[in-house]
Order: structure tokens, then sequence, then C-alpha cells
């Protein structure tokens, strides 16, 4: 499984567009490739023109006049053109080739990586390469809050099972839901795995530990990361923030396909909440199945064996757990403030 950051995820189609550029039109030579853009520079193989192309919209880069023909490469008749730039419309071929590339993408990073022209493969492998760093320097440890009954788990929880989880188990009901045009819900292609980076949040110890008398587990990061580079399911996680909003972001697509062109749909259904569950300060990790399955997806994926670097039991604890191979300490609340401190 490769992990990238939810910002990263139009870069990364960009990417991929780039690639399949140069699969579908065999007369162009890559020149020069403007990073973290949708621009690019290539020359025809037979004329010797240099041109400066930019992919399905305006230019996300600051454009250097190099003399060359500009050229804007489009899917949709309605993009709107920059002075100076020609148009070319994306045909059938290049669509097709582009939808198969960014399916593979997310489903089969590594397959993509395989089939993509030489020049592009270290720079796909560069934006997973920078969610591993990001995530390690951002936090060294992520929390889980559980209930007094941590030992009957079924998953085993107290040995560092973790577990992505089919959104209709959350208990809040607009997490998650986007559908397609016939009112369809999309929910079953996503598998979500919640985190949080505080032990003493009083309201989670409220909401998710039995008021206080359960547990909070706090994890090693770099252990996760481990586990998730040879867990035995394909594809792409996305990772970021959740953001906390008020206004509900549209949770229907214009179509009845699932479709990995419209990227940005599904990030703001699987990565915005009301902003009253803000208190939660979440982050999470997103897989997209495959809707082509010919089998049912398993409600729950486990992460097994996370190493857990700290326990904490809640202030009305009344019997923590003592087999363990981590220690676990007793949250206390604080005399003068509304604090818990272990």
């Amino acid at each position: 499984m490769k992990i990238i950051l939810k910002e990263d995820i139009e870069l990364y189609r960009f990417l991929i567009a780039k690639a399949t550029f140069l699969q579908t039109h065999e007369e162009y030579s890559l020149l020069e490739s403007e990073p973290d853009s949708n621009c690019f520079i290539v020359a025809n193989s037979t004329t010797e023109e240099k041109m400066f192309v930019s992919l399905f919209k305006q230019p996300t880069t600051k454009e250097i006049d190099h003399g060359y023909r500009k050229v804007m490469f489009i899917q949709t008749a309605n993009t709107r053109i920059p002075e100076g730039f020609e148009v070319e419309k994306a045909d059938k071929n290049f669509n097709d080739s582009l939808a198969e590339n960014i399916r593979l993408g997310f489903l089969a990073p590594e397959k993509l990586i395989e089939k993509i022209p030489k020049m592009f493969k270290e720079d796909i492998e560069t934006y997973f390469k920078k969610a591993e760093t990001a995530i390690l320097e951002q936090r060294g440890v992520f929390v889980k809050y559980y209930s007094k009954t941590i030992e009957n788990n079924p998953y085993k929880v107290v040995e560092g099972n973790v577990s992505f989880s089919h959104p209709k188990h959350f208990n809040d009901p607009f997490d998650c839901n986007c559908y397609y045009k016939d009112g369809n819900s999309m929910m079953d292609l996503f598998r979500v795995f919640c985190l949080t980076h505080a032990a003493d949040n009083i309201l989670m110890w409220s909401y998710y530990s039995d008021s206080h008398a359960g547990y909070a587990l706090e994890y090693s990061y770099a252990s996760l990361l481990d586990k998730l580079r040879t867990l035995k399911v394909d594809g792409l996680c996305v990772y970021g923030a959740v953001e906390y909003i008020d206004k509900r972001p549209n949770t229907r697509s214009s179509s009845n396909q699932f479709s990995y062109s419209n990227l940005s749909f599904y990030i703001k259904a699987t990565f915005a909440k009301f902003k009253e569950w803000s208190h939660e300060r979440e982050y999470r990790f997103v897989c997209i199945l495959d809707e082509k399955a010919q089998y049912g997806h398993e409600d729950w994926v486990v992460v097994p064996k996370v190493d857990i670097l700290q326990g904490y039991a809640g202030c009305n604890n009344e019997k923590i757990i003592m087999k363990t191979q981590y220690p676990i300490k007793k949250m206390g609340k604080d005399i003068l403030k509304y604090q818990l401190k272990p």
C-alpha cells in the first residue's frame, strides 16, 4: 500500500496525465516537466518544434516565456483559455488511457509505475516518500480511544491491531456520504482509519472511552507506516486532516459511474465533517476500493501489531488491565484547571 497526502492528489493526477500524454502522443518527447504543476515542455521529434503545454486548465505555475508555441490541452469545451494559448482538445484515446492510468494510480500504484514512461517513475515515488516524511515530521505518535471492555475487543486491539472500517459504522451519519447521480451510495467503496494526536481530550474520553472509564492507546507512526507498506491490500491510501465546515459539500456526483477524474469530489466527501465535531481534531487514512471487483469487500481491514508506546486509563477507570507489553498510566483531573494529565 502506498500513501499520499490529500493536498497532493491533484498534483498526482497532473503527473499521471503528463505520462499519459507522452504515451498517446508518440511524436513528442519530454524536454522539461515543471514540478508540482500541470505544465511541461515537449518537442516534436519530426519537426523539432518545441511546445509549452498546460493540461486541462490555466497554468498552475508561473509561466516562463521560452518563446515556444503555447498549447492548452483540454478535456471540456468550457475551459477558460488564457491569452496567447492555442487549444487542443483531448481525443478518446487520451481520455480512455488517462482514465485507466488514474484508476491504476489509485488501485495498483506499483502497476502504474511499471507502465508509465521512465522519466516520471521517480516523480511519482516522490509523492509517496513525501507523505511518509511529512507524517513522521508532524507527529511521532497517534492516539486511539477505546471502551473499558478493551480486552474483549474481537480485533485484539490490546496487541496493537488497528483497522480501517466501513463508514457505516461511524457515529456521524453524515460522514463519507456521497452518491451517484441516481442516488445510490458510494460509501461501500471507502475504508477509513481515524485517529487523533492527543490523549488528554476530555470530550474524546467522554464519547469513546465509556465516560472516562476506558482507555487511550498511543501508537508509533513509524510502526504504522511500516505495517501499511506490507499490508496485503493493493491501492493508494490518502492521508490528511479532517476539515470542519459549516456548509455541507456537494454529495451528488454528475455520473452513475465512479470517476477517478473527479478526485476532489471524493476527497471533500471523506475528509469533511460538520464543525461541531472539531473537538476531535481528527486525522485519517482513506482507501478507495475497486468498484469493479467481482467479490464483496470486508467491512474491516486489520493492520496487525502496530507498536503501542503508552497506554492511558481514564480517570474513572476502576480496574486497569495489567497484562500488556507497554506501560499504562491513569489519567487524573487537574485541581485548578479543566485538564486531564497522567
